[in-house]
């Protein structure tokens, strides 16, 4: 479902080669993944692929004995492997590396996941190094979605969709905010999620005013609001929605006035986008919305986020950032309102920015609906 590895490489070193930079390392994780288009391990033995920006060269990998199977196997692209057992540690497969790579002068790390272990590593057998930030790198390709990364987003969306339905239209007063999660979790799969690697988020009365909290015992009663924040992949790819309901009985003037001010920040968030404009223009037509209605100190956080091989990337729709909006990014749009001892209220899509405008991947309901009657 992902673009060839080769094509991908070139591209990295297409990036090197704009930046001035003379290889990037890689450890497992997300970045990798689309690189390779493979999943590999990041547990307690050292893993580094490096890319150099010269074509000439091929990758270099320190990698443990235990991977190297793995990925001659599946072979992405020619590299020199230097593998090592645990008996033996990983100073020898580094040192044999070092002497390949010889005469860079500049490394390109991701900030964001090299742990101080490969670091470390690095340092010792290449002391003159100097360390970039590799984001700086990947981040410009990974930004941009082709029709089969989108694609796999459609999918992860439409499995959420269909799991939230079930579990809204089944759900009864009484059950707990934890037994709606695990209940949630298997349905998602049903549909067809691949994973839930991210604990989904079930929180009523209260408990939903706070943006990131964590489903707990409390029983669902009549009067609650109930919010559903949750996640999903395909192939990889993220879906991440959130809905907000009422349960049990028509909702109080308080909740519908939150709830119309969130679901018209929705409206003008999503209304602003278009290749062009700035991600942080973004966030201001949400929050703008929220601000005149009264509510603008209970909206905490950033309207949105980019959705891709992890649940958050690039672009950051937040006031700070001025990137411009181009055609294939993939991120969500999700104002909410949270006050304290009483309860919040978010609504969260997906949308992809298209050569004229956005699609809206997620099209459940976005109505203050009734459930658990």
């Amino acid at each position: 479902m992902e673009s060839a590895p080769l094509d991908r490489l070139e591209q990295v070193r297409k990036q090197l080669h704009e930046h001035k930079i003379d290889c990037l390392a890689l450890v497992p994780g997300f970045n990798l993944r689309y690189i390779t288009g493979q999943d590999f391990l990041l547990l307690e033995r050292p893993f580094i692929v490096f890319i150099p920006a010269n074509a000439l060269e091929e990758p270099v990998l320190v990698i443990p004995e235990l991977e190297a199977a793995n990925w001659n196997h599946i072979e992405p692209f020619k590299a020199r492997l230097f593998s090592w057992a645990d008996q033996n540690g990983p100073d020898e497969a580094m040192h044999q590396a070092a002497q390949t790579l010889h005469g860079m002068r500049c490394l390109a790390v991701e900030h964001l996941r090299m742990r101080v272990l490969e670091y470390d590593l690095i340092n010792r057998f290449l002391p003159n190094i100097r360390f970039l930030k590799g984001e700086t790198v990947i981040n410009p390709l990974r930004v941009h979605k082709d029709k089969l990364e989108i694609a796999s987003h459609r999918k992860a969306v439409r499995s959420c969709e269909k799991a939230l339905e079930e579990v809204v239209s089944n759900l009864s007063q009484g059950e707990s905010e934890r037994q709606i999660c695990s209940r949630l979790t298997s349905t998602i799969l049903k549909h067809g999620g691949e994973s839930t690697p991210i604990e989904p988020l079930v929180l009523s009365g209260p408990n939903s005013g706070s943006p990131h909290g964590r489903s707990g015992e409390r029983q669902v009663v009549a009067g609650d609001i109930l919010l559903f924040d949750f996640v999903t992949t395909v192939n990889g790819y993220y879906a991440d929605i959130t809905r907000t309901f009422i349960v049990g009985r028509e909702p109080d003037e308080r909740l519908c006035k939150v709830y119309r001010a969130v679901k018209a920040a929705n409206e003008a968030g999503r209304a602003s986008i278009r290749p062009g404009v700035a991600c942080q223009d973004v966030d201001l037509a949400a929050r703008q919305v929220l601000v005149d209605a009264g509510f603008g100190d209970y909206f905490i956080h950033r309207t949105g986020h980019g959705l891709g091989l992890d649940v958050h990337e690039d672009p950051g729709i937040v006031g700070r950032n001025k990137m411009l909006l181009e055609e294939g990014m993939v991120f969500t749009i999700e104002p909410g309102a949270y006050i304290e001892g009483w309860g919040g209220v978010r609504i969260e899509d997906d949308v992809v920015v298209t050569k004229d405008g956005c699609e809206c991947l997620t099209s459940f309901e976005r109505e203050l609906r009734v459930i658990g009657n």
